[in-house]
Parts: structure tokens; sequence; C-alpha cells
């Protein structure tokens, strides 16, 4: 994480209390030809109205305060990309309207790796979390659900799990949660925050988090484990290589 720190904005402070319990998180694991086909499924609800939500999905201004800067056209069959991240095609984008949920399907392209990434985002009721004790966003209006899909190859799976993939997109979820709140203009992830203990703990929290997911998708527990532990160190520790 001190590698971000160069490029960091001032803010030492984000308010991540309950919010890896917020999120709801569910794998789908199936073994292919040349890899593992892994759908992966994030899902989290807000206190804000459903078209306040979309519109920090699908407007470049606001997917800049909270995910990442993107340039490009978001409109069906625009080309987009993200700052330091994937490339891709908006494959289908309709707005929420006439009580039917808002949803874009976008082509992920990283190098030569081509996944699916769909956005939907409905009014609904929150979430509560792993925890049924825990009383997570419970005003919330309206839920985002984010779904993963891709061939991940076998030596990658079993070295991280879906942690890899998975710990980025609760800091984005996280980001999004400090800028609704907040009305933070930073991504949590250009912070300086990144190099504190308090996003070390949420980093190692949701590499468990996905590895009990990964368990509950039929991994075993001692692998699921492993790899969990994995992701926490290659997120955490500079050149960390295992």
């Amino acid at each position: 994480m001190a590698g971000h720190a160069e490029q960091s904005s001032g803010e030492r402070i984000i308010e991540a209390a309950g919010q890896l319990e917020a999120v709801h998180r569910e794998l789908e694991i199936l073994k292919s030809d040349g890899g593992i086909a892994v759908t992966t499924r994030v899902r989290q609800s807000f206190a804000v109205d459903l078209e306040e939500l979309w519109q920090c999905c699908v407007r470049e201004d606001r997917l800049a305060r909270w995910f990442a800067p993107v340039t490009g056209d978001l409109r069906l069959g625009g080309r987009f990309s993200v700052q330091d991240n994937a490339t891709g095609t908006v494959e289908r984008c309709a707005p929420p309207g006439g009580g039917q949920a808002g949803e874009m399907q976008l082509s992920w392209e990283f190098g030569r790796d081509v996944s699916q990434v769909v956005v939907r985002c409905e009014a609904a009721e929150p979430y509560r979390g792993e925890s049924a004790s825990h009383d997570s966003e419970a005003e919330g209006s309206s839920r985002l659900t984010v779904e993963h899909r891709g061939l991940i190859p076998w030596d990658f799976w079993s070295t991280y799990g879906p942690g890899a993939g998975g710990v980025g997109w609760d800091l984005a979820l996280l980001g999004l949660a400090h800028h609704l709140r907040t009305g933070s203009t930073v991504p949590a992830e250009q912070t300086l925050w990144v190099t504190t203990a308090g996003a070390e703990e949420f980093i190692a929290g949701s590499s468990a988090a996905w590895g009990r997911a990964s368990e509950a998708a039929g991994t075993p527990a001692e692998a699921a484990a492993a790899a969990a532990g994995r992701t926490t160190r290659f997120y955490t520790t500079p050149d960390s290589e295992e």
C-alpha cells in the first residue's frame, strides 16, 4: 500500500467500521478448459435514492470521486478507459425507470484478459451483512450489485483465490460509501488512508471475507484460508512475491 502515497490526497481518516459487514459477497466457481470460470458478485445498500446511485455509476465526474477517473463514452456501444486499470465497451445500458432497475453491462479488458462486468442499481431494502446482529445501512433505499465474470488461470486462482479481484471491489464500495456519506471527491485508494494501519486491517478483513465466500462456493477450507492470507500480503507488503 505504501506505493500509493506519492500520488495520494491528504485525507487519512476514512470511516470503515461496519463497511465489510455491509457487503454481501457471492461466488460461482466452475472448472473450465484453461482455467476457472468465476462469477464474483458484491451487493450493498445505500441511504440514497435510486437515481442518485445510478448517476454515481454512469457519470464520469461522479466515478472519479469514488472509483477512478474514467474517460471515453459511457453510452451504449461506447469505448471507455479506467485510469491504471481496464478498458472496455458498453454492451448494454438501461437506466432505471418505471419501477425497473438500471443496468449496465461492460466488457472489461485488462491486457489480454477479457471479462465482463454487470452493474445493477435498484430500489431495495438494505442487506444487513454477514452478521445478523450488525445494523448496516439500516436506512438504505437503493442497492448496488456488481457482478464480474471471467476465466482465471488455475495457477493464479490457486494462489490468490477470489480475493485478488474481490479486495479491489471491496475498496471500491468503501469509496462509494465514503463519498455518499461525506461528499468526498477522491477515491479511497488515492488517499493517504491507504498508508495507515486501518487500511491494512480493512484489506485483511476483506481477504478473510472472500476466503469464507470461496469456502462456501466449494473450495476446501484450508486452501481458501491460505489464498486469503496470500492476498492480504500481496496488497499490504511492498514487492510481495509468493
